[in-house]
């Protein structure tokens, strides 16, 4: 069944060739997924009316993911299909989308229970349940997520929003070097995100999570007013940052990504960029850090304090739930090197902290050594990085396993 259409991006001359994209998805699925699939639901900025479609060289591109959440009837079931949807997204994306729309299309798989028994309050299953539109199944199927307010929305998960964009950032800042043409908008859309999501996971850390990118500048700037300690911290530009990184997600080609000139001057401008945004990055950790901690204190040291929050049994979790990961390490992980930090804290947590420190580090004075992010990261001498590079390629390469695919 597919369901009545809904608005997926502010531009209306983008709309009819992504919503064949998106309407082509739930085919694509039921095909694949004969008898077992309960629905399909769209969910991230499209679900909003607020995908970000820019025309370039005679086609659409589709900046970010079209993202949904594959709802099958059985735990079986979401087992079998964890392994071949990354598969499926790269064929539904190279299928539906040509030739006219260049796309990332991403399926999460979830099992029908998850809705009613496992979807606890968080910034995603917010936005899933105020925004998320089915696609393919019963209409009312999102009903089952127990209703919340943001005020539910844990701080610890507004916090993870920033380090998983930071991380995001350390990755694009290594790929640069080797990006040109449309690769490089990829990369640009990636800092006006960070520039939202940083605005974003205050206002959720506060207990007042906007939705709408449009209404984000005006959130933010009630909660500075509301606010000094986290005021005093930001660079003085930041909420005009924020204002134009709010226009730019909604209208690209209204609020350009990227300087018009050759891809080398373009790659040095975003380097530049994601140095720069560090002041602002380590305005909002310190901020929430020194929250949920109690203690004023340096980012490391909050860092480290906050590592150690974790309780004995949820990091013996975590590091269980690692070892039986369905998908093998990037890199040679040492049991016992795993073991000695789960005695300090969870996985998920320590690659934060390595990904935080690391970024920061980007803007460090060069007279000073490297910030050694090592001791945080649970791979065998053999494959223990040697280097500032080597170091963050470490960090987004486990970060993609253990916490962006898990």
């Amino acid at each position: 069944m597919i369901l009545p259409s809904f608005p997926l991006c502010r531009n209306a001359q983008h709309e009819g060739a992504v919503r064949r994209v998106v309407d082509g998805c739930a085919g694509f699925l039921a095909d694949r997924l004969p008898g077992k699939l309960v629905g399909l639901v769209l969910t991230g900025s499209f679900s909003r009316g607020e995908g970000t479609v820019l025309a370039v060289n005679g086609h659409l591109r589709v900046l970010g993911d079209i993202e949904f959440l594959v709802i099958v009837p059985r735990m079986t079931d979401y087992r079998a299909l964890r392994r071949r949807v990354g598969d499926w997204g790269r064929e539904a994306s190279a299928r539906l989308g040509a030739p006219s729309v260049s796309v990332d299309i991403e399926f999460g798989p979830v099992e029908v229970g998850y809705l009613r028994h496992r979807a606890r309050p968080s910034i995603f299953v917010y936005d899933l349940a105020t925004h998320g539109k089915v696609v393919w199944g019963p209409a009312d199927l999102l009903r089952a997520i127990p209703a919340f307010g943001p005020e539910r929305i844990p701080r610890d998960d507004a916090l993870h929003l920033v380090f998983n964009r930071t991380i995001e950032q350390l990755e694009a800042y290594d790929r640069l070097d080797g990006l040109a043409g449309e690769a490089l908008l990829d990369v640009a859309y990636q800092r006006v995100k960070l520039v939202l999501d940083l605005a974003g996971s205050a206002l959720a850390f506060a207990g007042a999570h906007a939705t709408s990118y449009a209404e984000r500048p005006a959130a933010f700037a009630r909660l500075l007013a509301s606010t000094p300690r986290l005021a005093a911290r930001l660079p003085a530009d930041f909420e005009r940052e924020l204002e134009r990184a709010a226009r730019a997600k909604l209208d690209p080609s209204a609020e350009p990504l990227l300087p018009h000139a050759e891809a080398g001057t373009q790659r040095a401008w975003l380097k530049r960029r994601i140095v720069d945004g560090v002041p602002a990055l380590r305005a909002f950790l310190v901020w929430e850090l020194e929250e949920l901690t109690g203690r004023r204190a340096p980012l490391d040291a909050l860092l480290a304090r906050w590592t150690a929050m974790p309780s004995r049994s949820r990091r013996l979790r975590e590091w269980a739930k690692l070892a039986v990961h369905p998908n093998r390490a990037p890199l040679p992980v040492s049991p016992l090197r795993a073991l000695a930090l789960a005695r300090r804290s969870t996985p998920r947590a320590l690659l934060y902290a390595a990904g935080a420190l690391a970024y920061v580090d980007l803007a460090r004075d060069r007279s000073r050594a490297p910030t050694d992010v090592r001791p945080l990261l649970p791979l065998a001498d053999r494959a223990a990085p040697r280097t500032p590079d080597a170091a963050r390629g470490a960090v987004t390469a486990l970060w993609r396993w253990c916490v962006r695919n898990n």
